[in-house]
């Protein structure tokens, strides 16, 4: 009796114990999922992560705009093409390359010959093989071809006579505007200059001389000839600068440039007749202080506040760095950000309700300022006083639009710079030939970047004036449609160089 209580005590504990098993191999089953599910959740949130530190890696390096541009005027300065986000270019879709419909061609002039004439003779016909006699008058055949003579150098000696002078009781002789010791003629150094600011760099500059001219040249030699048309230039350089504060309107815009390892600037001041650069180690108040001191015009410039301290006729902020300021807030709000002049609706990029309100705020300043440009631009040109009378109303309503209360953290940081600023926004209407933009200024400081990327800047100050000297009186010739290398020889002293071998020793 007790043995089948025990057996069947047994067989209870044992099917529980199946059951136990059981069950707990249904959890077990039921772990193992979530677990695989939980894997995948973790490696979609590590993809995810892995993007979104990526876009945050690319925010943190627009900061220096981003941040500044639209909290304060600090990233006024700041080149468009370092914007972290790409506009869609506003163009005619499927347009064909080339030459369009209705356009007139234009071709390269012919130009007048210089050299003496090419005879092609032809004894038998080409066809048969006929001989053939003398040409017939009044059938021949031209064309014209321009070419370049092959390159060598040429060496020749300079023999000073010497004569007695009386009075002095000693020799003497004539002189060449050339240093002592210089084994090489102004033609060489103008070559270098000009070939130094089309970007190239020193090793370069050696190749180009070993293989084309067969001229073996040390990088110090190619630094002195380049410091010698330098000083050459100098006066021209401070004559320059004399001019431009002439002027009626100067633009202005800086960019780092490194100077022996160390941060330095590249200031430009530019206008119609010419281009001043100058390479200094602030990027304060001091440089266009100096540089700027007796101009009584307009200043166009960005919004970097050094600029504030220049007393003259008026200022002209680029309209161009404001949109960009409304730009990377529509970036922030999701919108896709929209040119100055652009007619286009919004789009908005995510989901939900559109920040009214902010909108209000970036389309009424672009309505004002899109007013004001297109108004300039009236053909025929609006008189004087018809632009000072739609100034002041466009002024009126800027003025309303920014005294209003905002609730936008970047509407209010916006603003409050366009209201510091306001005075500057529309000058460009009272004022005849000034621009509402700083593009001038632009494109002449990226001359400097373009030399900053290749070389990465200059080892000493010296080198660094004589880069400023040098990019001046080139950019300059080039807006005054001068050929920098024949300018740098007459400046050398030499109205025609030797332009062949045979030099008279005697």
């Amino acid at each position: 009796m007790t043995n089948n209580r025990t057996s069947e005590i047994s067989d209870e504990s044992i099917d529980d114990l199946r059951r136990n098993i059981h069950q707990l191999k249904k959890e077990l089953k039921i772990e193992r999922k979530r677990r695989i599910l939980a894997e995948n959740q973790k490696n979609e949130l590590k993809k995810e992560n892995k993007k979104l530190k990526k876009e945050i890696a690319k925010i943190l390096s627009s900061a220096p705009f981003l941040s500044a541009s639209s909290k304060t005027a600090k990233a006024g300065g700041v080149p468009s093409s370092k914007t972290f986000y790409r506009r869609k270019r506003q163009c005619e879709e499927n347009r064909k390359s080339g030459g369009q419909p209705g356009h007139e061609g234009n071709g390269r002039k012919r130009p007048a010959s210089n050299s003496p004439s090419m005879n092609i003779p032809l004894d038998s016909c080409p066809e048969c093989g006929t001989h053939l006699n003398e040409p017939v008058n009044g059938a021949e055949q031209t064309r014209t071809i321009t070419d370049i003579p092959f390159p060598r150098h040429i060496v020749y000696e300079i023999h000073y006579p010497r004569y007695w002078c009386s009075t002095c009781k000693k020799l003497v002789r004539g002189e060449l505007p050339l240093p002592p010791n210089q084994q090489f003629g102004p033609a060489v150094a103008s070559w270098i200059a000009y070939h130094r600011m089309l970007g190239l760099t020193i090793r370069k500059i050696q190749s180009s001389l070993l293989e084309t001219y067969d001229i073996q040249m040390s990088e110090a030699t190619i630094l002195k000839l380049e410091r010698w048309v330098a000083d050459t230039l100098k006066e021209d350089y401070e004559k320059l600068k004399e001019k431009i504060i002439q002027e009626n309107n100067i633009n202005a815009d800086e960019t780092s440039f490194r100077v022996n390892g160390e941060n330095g600037w590249l200031w430009v001041f530019t206008s119609t007749i010419g281009s001043y650069y100058k390479v200094a180690s602030t990027r304060g108040h001091s440089v266009p202080e100096e540089v700027l001191k007796g101009f009584n015009g307009v200043l166009g410039r960005d919004a970097w506040k050094p600029y504030d301290v220049i007393m003259c006729s008026g200022h002209q902020l680029d309209l161009l760095h404001v949109n960009r300021w409304l730009e990377r807030a529509e970036i922030k709000h999701k919108i896709e950000p929209r040119s100055l002049l652009t007619s286009q609706p919004v789009k908005i990029l995510r989901k939900g309700r559109p920040p009214e309100k902010f909108l209000e705020f970036v389309d009424g300043v672009r309505s004002i300022l899109k007013k004001a440009v297109e108004y300039t631009e009236n053909d025929p040109p609006p008189s004087l006083d018809e632009r000072k009378n739609a100034r002041d109303k466009f002024q009126a309503e800027l003025t309303g639009l920014l005294e209003r209360k905002w609730v936008d953290p970047d509407v209010i940081r916006i603003f409050k710079e366009l209201r510091k600023r306001q005075d500057m926004l529309l000058t460009f209407m009272v004022h005849e030939d000034v621009p509402g933009h700083n593009n001038d200024a632009e494109r002449a400081i990226r001359q400097g970047v373009l030399h900053r990327k290749i070389s990465g800047g200059r080892r000493t100050w010296l080198g660094a004036e004589v880069f400023g000297v040098l990019l001046s009186i080139y950019e300059t010739s080039k807006k005054q449609k001068e050929n920098f290398m024949q300018l740098v020889g007459r400046k050398l002293g030499f109205e025609a160089p030797v332009e062949n071998g045979n030099c008279s020793t005697s």
